[in-house]
């Protein structure tokens, strides 16, 4: 057997029980947490529950706890897990582990210590989509943090205009720039990003909790006839954990890691998306984009994740992006992700734009008033698109994104206020324990939600 697939057993840390036996707190709050952007934007909320004495569980699906994507980042932010499922395997045994390992762990918290789980599940993940299947099977619903999201991607005639605007050499930067901040010129039939497009629809109707990020999608839940009256327009917690991260920039050896970006006008990469690594047309215009800004002096610093280099290897590009290195080692840096996320706030405020597939990052770059370009046909942070903060490049054409890209490095006007408020967990904390003491829990049946108990009548 593979040894990443061996069985591996769930961690209960030696605290657990003893936490549960001696709160007297009939709730017993769950932050669910597996990727490196789950830690930081759940890190808040872990932080704010125990600040207010609430009992308080981590749990860790064991999806990244390595040191780079996950451990460091518990400790820069103070987190204990208390169990780690430690799931294993390809990405349907996962999914099936998490469900089962989870209800077990909920069911447990229930039964023999006599305390209602309210289980917090973030954002689009593997860990949120499978997390609140195991709550709402065992009749818990869950607090869904960032909640709403969808992906808006342009029409087909709109990216047929462009490109054939491009053939043409009509391509106006401050024109495409302007065109996406119309929201007339978008849809919502992407099943893009995999799978977390469709992971974060499916969580939505095991929520009784909706914390929003933004009003923008209220209005799409509202138009999927989700009760208004279970959401609130919290902000985003990614805010509250650059504020914590901003605290600590003076530590921060990212130019340590990386001394020939250091004072420089420099663009920060991240490409990690399955759907641009794992189709090779994508990557390869992703890629020969950034090879054509090294080549024209960009200073570029493009940190590797594991999609990234699978996707150098797949399409034999390995000996090719050492040459670069070698030749441009003066404006090209490349290497492993940093470790801190006061690492990667040091970075992405310092950069002249950042360069990237990520969801988060969209955020984090408003927030930082760092230009962003997002390497999709879409986006599912179009509020960073509409505030004009953002671009988006997608993927097709190496040259087009290099345009992009280079009319995006310092551009002053998208350098945009912040967008996602402040104190965001102390909000979505207030929200969660008005709906507690209101409801007492958050999963109902009908006659529960509507009031009808007292209706009851079973005489003959």
């Amino acid at each position: 057997m593979n040894p990443e697939y061996e069985e591996k057993k769930v961690f209960v840390s030696p605290w657990f029980s003893e936490k549960l036996i001696t709160s007297p707190k009939a709730h017993a709050h769950i932050i669910m947490i597996a990727t490196k952007p789950d830690i930081i934007k759940q890190a808040p909320l872990y932080l704010e529950l125990k600040r207010r004495e609430e009992l308080v569980l981590l749990v860790h699906t064991g999806q990244h706890y390595d040191y780079n994507l996950s451990k460091w980042v518990l400790e820069e932010f103070g987190m204990e897990v208390d169990i780690n499922l430690n799931i294993f395997g390809p990405i349907h045994k996962k999914y099936s582990l998490i469900v089962e390992r989870l209800w077990n762990t909920l069911t447990t918290i229930a039964e023999k210590y006599n305390k209602i789980p309210v289980p917090y599940v973030h954002w689009d993940t593997l860990t949120a989509a499978t997390a609140d299947k195991a709550a709402f099977l065992n009749k818990f619903a869950v607090v869904h943090v960032e909640a709403g999201i969808r992906t808006f991607t342009p029409k087909k005639e709109f990216f047929e205009n462009l490109f054939q605007d491009y053939e043409w050499w009509d391509f106006n930067w401050d024109r495409y720039y302007e065109s996406l901040q119309d929201e007339s010129h978008y849809e919502q039939a992407s099943m893009e990003p995999y799978p977390e497009q469709f992971c974060t629809r499916s969580i939505e109707a095991s929520t009784w909790f909706f914390a929003i990020p933004v009003p923008l999608y209220k209005k799409t839940l509202l138009k999927e006839w989700f009760s208004r009256d279970i959401m609130g327009i919290t902000w985003n917690t990614v805010v509250d954990a650059i504020r914590i991260s901003q605290g600590k920039v003076e530590t921060s050896k990212a130019f340590e890691q990386y001394p020939n970006m250091k004072d420089k006008k420099f663009i920060f990469v991240t490409i990690h998306r399955r759907e641009n690594t794992e189709k090779k047309e994508r990557f390869l215009a992703l890629y020969y984009a950034l090879k054509k800004l090294i080549m024209d002096g960009v200073d570029v610093c493009f940190l590797w994740l594991y999609a990234s280099e699978a996707a150098i290897d797949r399409y034999g590009l390995r000996d090719d992006i050492e040459e670069l290195k070698k030749k441009y080692k003066d404006n090209f840096a490349y290497g492993p992700a940093l470790a801190h996320h006061h690492e990667v706030i040091d970075m992405i405020s310092k950069a002249w734009a950042v360069v990237t597939d990520s969801g988060s990052m969209q955020e984090e770059a408003n927030i930082v008033n760092t230009p962003c370009v997002t390497l999709r046909f879409w986006s599912d942070r179009i509020e960073t698109v509409f505030a004009g903060a953002n671009v988006i490049a997608p993927p097709i054409n190496s040259c087009l994104i290099y345009d992009i890209v280079k009319g995006a490095i310092d551009n002053k006007k998208m350098k945009k206020e912040n967008i996602y408020w402040e104190n965001v967990s102390e909000r979505i904390v207030d929200w969660v324990l008005k709906v507690l003491k209101r409801n007492w829990k958050l999963f109902r049946f009908d006659d529960e939600r509507l009031d009808l108990e007292k209706y009851f009548d079973y005489k003959i």
